[in-house]
């Protein structure tokens, strides 16, 4: 399967029906994952508000786990050292322990594993690691994935913006900065991890109303503004207070951003697409640097050195 392939492949990842089991009773929900496998719990943690949410990605796990606490461990490979090391410091503490996986030593160490396919890689399989979640509290129906593969299906069947897109950032050598909007900024960091990782470019990301705290003052008055290429994600869910706040944040900035919507009504239908819309350019800006999306060569290695160390 080539990476393209992998891309599509998001339109079938939507009606995986597997899911988590919930424990009956908890207090809060820790996850635990690295890279293209923890994207998924950041997604979750946007858009969850039932109870607490702590992603952990590192070693480490926080004090407050106890057994009141509800740990999931996501990671693709099921190899993850960081996680492994995470998770089995949850067990110690008598956590309620679950984990997204395809395999690999994690599979061993839950009581009831979600297991997911095989043969992508772990960023290419964000519909398999994220649904589980998704399905398992409850946040998603049949009717909303169903909207989802839709606007994925219809997203995916003409892809020239995408590549317009890709080949503007290309031609200018420019940095892309992704702004999202609440609670969707953790698809902006998606779409940076997507350029760090497929097209080997460095990227930034953050969101409204977030940045206006920060970012605004460097907007206004930083280096070399025209090497940046500037996006802001939005949907038909995009509180009319924070298009307000983008409109003239743009005003005084004097800044152009390329507004990129999800498509659909429901939750899942916009993140989904977002999702897909970002793969598409970050695919294409590699295609045009010549690079090879799939390539990890050096963070496998890094791993490698890595060996013995811990």
């Amino acid at each position: 399967m080539d990476y393209l392939e992998e891309i599509n492949s998001l339109r079938d990842q939507v009606s995986f029906r597997k899911e988590i089991s919930l424990p009956e009773k908890f207090t809060s929900v820790v996850i635990a994952g690295m890279g293209g496998s923890g994207i998924a719990g950041r997604i979750f943690k946007d858009i969850y508000g039932a109870k607490p949410v702590v992603i952990v990605d590192s070693y480490s796990i926080p004090k407050f786990v106890d057994s009141s606490t509800f740990f999931i461990a996501i990671s693709y490979s099921g190899n993850t050292e960081e996680t492994i090391s995470a998770l089995e410091e949850a067990k110690k503490r008598g956590a309620k322990v679950a984990a997204i996986t395809s395999g690999g030593m994690i599979e061993d160490m839950v009581p009831d594993p979600v297991i997911i396919p095989r043969g992508l890689q772990p960023r290419s399989a964000i519909g398999f690691l994220l649904i589980p979640l998704l399905r398992g509290f409850g946040i998603v129906t049949d009717s909303d994935l169903g909207e989802a593969r839709s606007t994925i299906e219809k997203t995916g069947r003409d892809t020239s913006y995408y590549e317009q897109v890709a080949m503007e950032i290309h031609s200018g050598k420019r940095i892309p900065v992704i702004y999202g909007t609440s609670p969707f900024g953790s698809i902006a960091y998606r779409w940076k991890t997507q350029f760090n990782e497929n097209a080997k470019i460095l990227s930034y990301s953050s969101y409204f109303p977030e940045l206006n705290h920060n970012d605004t003052m460097a907007l206004e008055k930083t280096f070399r503004k025209d090497e940046f290429y500037f996006i802001v994600l939005t949907s038909g869910q995009t509180e009319p207070i924070l298009r307000r706040r983008i409109k003239i944040t743009s005003e005084l900035c004097n800044v152009s951003f390329n507004e990129i919507n999800g498509e659909g009504n429901s939750t899942a239908s916009i993140i989904f697409t977002l999702i897909h819309k970002g793969d598409y350019i970050s695919y294409f800006l590699a295609r045009y640097r010549n690079v090879d999306p799939r390539d990890v060569a050096i963070i496998e290695e890094l791993k490698e050195r890595l060996k013995g160390t811990i």
